[in-house]
Order: structure tokens, then C-alpha cells, then sequence
């Protein structure tokens, strides 16, 4: 029995392979800095576009990234030492703890 996933996959795959121009998710990957920079030309948008209509993976992905991206720079300007002063004792022996449980460690 084939889920509604696995035939979703399976058709966006046939497609990218029968239609010319439509973007894998490979393709789709290394142009998103630009799509969501908007430094793609309206070809590139409209391609781009019709790529995450019919890629559920895609779309979900590329929302994940955008957050990763407006994230970033805040953790960036984070003071290390105000962050490391934050970290519950607790969780620092928790770690210390399950360190030295491990065999190889």
C-alpha cells in the first residue's frame, strides 16, 4: 500500500524528470538564498514558485530555513558570558554525569 506521502514524492519526481524547466529539490535548495533575497529575475520567481505549489517537502523546508535565517544573527550578538552564566547547574551535572556513564568516554 502506498501512502499519500510516497505518491506525492513519486509524482513531483516524474514531473521534475518529464517537464522541462521545473527545479528539483536539489535545484530548489541552491537558489533559495536568492529567492528569498529576491535576487532572482521573474523567470526565476515564477520557476522557483511553481516548484514549492507542488512540493509539500520544499515548502516546509524552506519556511524552516527562513527561521533559521532571522535567527542566526541574533545568537551572533548573544555575550557568551551572559549566556554560559544561564545555564542551570543542574543540566551541567546532568551532562557531566551521562559523559562519564558512556563506555568510551
Amino acid at each position: 500500500m502506498i501512502t499519500r506521502h510516497r505518491l506525492r514524492w513519486r509524482i513531483q519526481h516524474w514531473l521534475e524528470n518529464r517537464v522541462p524547466g521545473l527545479l528539483t529539490c536539489a535545484e530548489f535548495q541552491q537558489t533559495l538564498d536568492d529567492y528569498i533575497d529576491g535576487a532572482l529575475g521573474r523567470a526565476g520567481r515564477m520557476i522557483v514558485d511553481i516548484h514549492l505549489k507542488t512540493c509539500p517537502t520544499c515548502r516546509r523546508y524552506m519556511s524552516a530555513y527562513r527561521k533559521v535565517r532571522d535567527i542566526a544573527p541574533r545568537a551572533l550578538d548573544t555575550d557568551e558570558t551572559k549566556a554560559l552564566g544561564e545555564i542551570p547547574e543542574d543540566l551541567v551535572l546532568a551532562i557531566i554525569m551521562a559523559r562519564k556513564a558512556q563506555p568510551d568516554a
